[in-house]
């Protein structure tokens, strides 16, 4: 094979490789469409559980409707490097905490979302966006 043709199959494999590359990165950060992003909802819920971990945060947390039934809800913040510049910890949430969460929920009626942001019981504000 020439070096003209072995250039051009390089040239090919690279763009193969990043159509490739490309495809799993654009279905995992389309999930726009997934979200009601109109608006966020606003809930008053109890802190289950806070995982502070890759790809993104998770807040797990509990929300009683008028009739005392229990929703268990979870939603998601930016990956944790993001919100450490946005004055978060992995000590921002413990279990047990009162909160108010403001996040955009999923568009089908399931109890998740993706947090805008959260009032601590101190009444601090915690910026997700």
């Amino acid at each position: 094979m020439n070096s003209h043709r072995k250039r051009h199959l390089g040239i090919l494999v690279a763009v193969a490789i990043g159509f490739l590359v490309a495809i799993p990165v654009r279905a995992h950060h389309g999930a726009a469409g997934l979200y009601d992003m109109s608006k966020p909802v606003m809930m008053k819920g109890t802190i289950t559980k806070f995982e502070w971990t890759n790809p993104h945060n998770q807040i797990y947390f509990d929300v009683k409707d008028d009739k005392g039934t229990v929703a268990h809800w979870i939603v998601a913040t930016e990956p944790p490097q993001v919100m450490l510049e946005r004055g978060w910890t992995r000590r921002s949430l413990k279990e047990g905490d009162q909160v108010t969460v403001y996040a955009f929920v999923a568009a089908n009626g399931s109890p998740v979302g993706n947090l805008q942001r959260i009032v601590l019981p101190d009444g601090k504000e915690l910026s997700a966006r």
